[in-house]
């Protein structure tokens, strides 16, 4: 505790953003938190082999460096692109196959273009429901989903599930990003998505550029495979023993769903196979979903309980979209608790979010749902967020209004299980 207690002192605004590990930059991903924050904690607060967890693990950050520091690393999330992306990125592969695969999808896309777009035409349709191929044909351009099929249908023909992975994360990467990207979409790394005209790029070429940076640098990365798990779980009802766990860093999604994940993901999931109502379904069992189908916590603690109240005399809806974030909240920190052993941590990171002009203090009603879990609150700890360097909205820069206006500072709150 003493020591959890000094790190909670420190300053984490980490003017050097440089990554220790190349894989941290595979994959665009919103709000990111910065390596450095797991860094620090995991190398104060573990020894080598300990067991660190993430519960929603988003882009792995914190199995990133787990797995760098000789940890044992553990990860869930209930987005199936999270998981494609970490189990990508813990792929234990052969530096060469991996670039003669990459050769082979390249070639082979570009020739099934040049001879048969058509039947490729005939597949697209066939192959997505109405309402996803509604979706496709809104938001992809036909030379652009030509393409991305051809692609798609040669890294299909790799039947070892570890590479296999490895290219649908690079394939994913060129469609969701922070300003580009092969689709008429624009701020996908954000998830707020919007149509516009732009000019068209091959996503052949994008996947050929992709593939060779990340090829280039693959030799250089530090992760061990082998001491990492990784796998679909809601962090409210986790799969693991009690008292299993020795560091929990991790940033659950902002109250008022700022930032919508599937939303995004959607752009490359359909290519994966999800359909848009099987994706609607996964989003409305996401922490901070509008979706009100939940059961509330009749139990929140008193602050918490009246901001809820507050806004309740505002906005109705939006006060029980809060009570309904605050609930499950509460049964995910049940959960840390739960599953971390006595003399342990858990960081959580995480920003306020204003609902109805009313801030509705995420950092301290967190704190104190922690303490009504079990923990001890050790200390709320603030950073300032870097907006060129965190993955914001790209049109709002030097803006005072809407997200710009509240967005920038976030808090790390230290949790203590005696």
């Amino acid at each position: 505790r003493a020591i959890l207690s000094d790190l909670m002192n420190l300053d984490f605004d980490f003017a050097n953003n440089n990554v220790n590990d190349p894989a941290h930059n595979w994959h665009a991903f919103p709000a990111k938190f910065p390596p450095q924050i797991p860094e620090l904690f995991i190398k104060n607060l573990t020894r080598e082999n300990d067991i660190i967890l993430d519960p929603m693990m988003g882009s792995c950050t914190t199995l990133i460096e787990a797995s760098r520091l000789n940890r044992y690393a553990v990860g869930f999330d209930v987005d199936p692109l999270s998981v494609i992306i970490g189990k990508a990125k813990f792929a234990n592969l052969d530096h060469s196959k991996i670039q003669t695969y990459a050769s082979d999808i390249i070639n082979n896309a570009n020739l099934h273009v040049s001879f048969n777009s058509n039947e490729i035409e005939e597949e697209l349709n066939k192959k997505f429901d109405p309402d996803t191929l509604d979706f496709i044909n809104y938001w992809f351009s036909k030379k652009t989903q030509i393409e991305l099929w051809a692609l798609l249908s040669e890294i299909d023909k790799i039947e070892i599930k570890d590479y296999n992975l490895f290219y649908k994360m690079i394939f994913s990467s060129i469609i969701i990003t922070k300003s580009g990207g092969v689709s008429l979409s624009y701020d996908l790394a954000h998830t707020r998505p919007h149509k516009v005209e732009k000019k068209q790029t091959s996503p052949i070429a994008e996947f050929a550029k992709k593939a060779k940076k990340i090829i280039d640098k693959y030799a250089s990365l530090q992760l061990n495979s082998l001491k990492v798990s990784i796998d679909t779980c809601d962090t409210k009802k986790l799969s693991l023993e009690s008292n299993s766990i020795n560091l929990i860093v991790t940033s659950p999604p902002y109250a008022n769903n700022t930032i919508d994940y599937i939303r995004a993901h959607k752009f490359s999931l359909v290519w994966f196979g999800y359909s848009i109502s099987q994706l609607k379904e996964i989003r409305r069992g996401l922490i901070g979903s509008e979706n009100m189908i939940a059961n509330f916590e009749t139990n929140l603690p008193s602050f918490t309980m009246s901001i809820i109240e507050e806004l309740s005399i505002k906005n109705k809806k939006k006060s029980l979209i809060l009570n309904k974030y605050y609930s499950q909240m509460k049964s995910a920190l049940s959960e840390m608790y739960r599953v971390l052993k006595s003399d342990s941590a858990a960081i959580v990171v995480v920003a306020s979010s204003v609902l109805a002009n009313i801030d509705v203090k995420t950092h301290i009603c967190l704190g104190e749902i922690g303490k009504q879990s079990g923990f001890e609150l050790v200390r709320i700890a603030s950073r300032n967020l870097d907006r060129n360097k965190r993955m914001m909205p790209v049109g709002f820069k030097n803006s005072n209004k809407g997200i710009e206006a509240r967005m920038h500072t976030e808090f790390l709150l230290g949790f203590y299980k005696a």
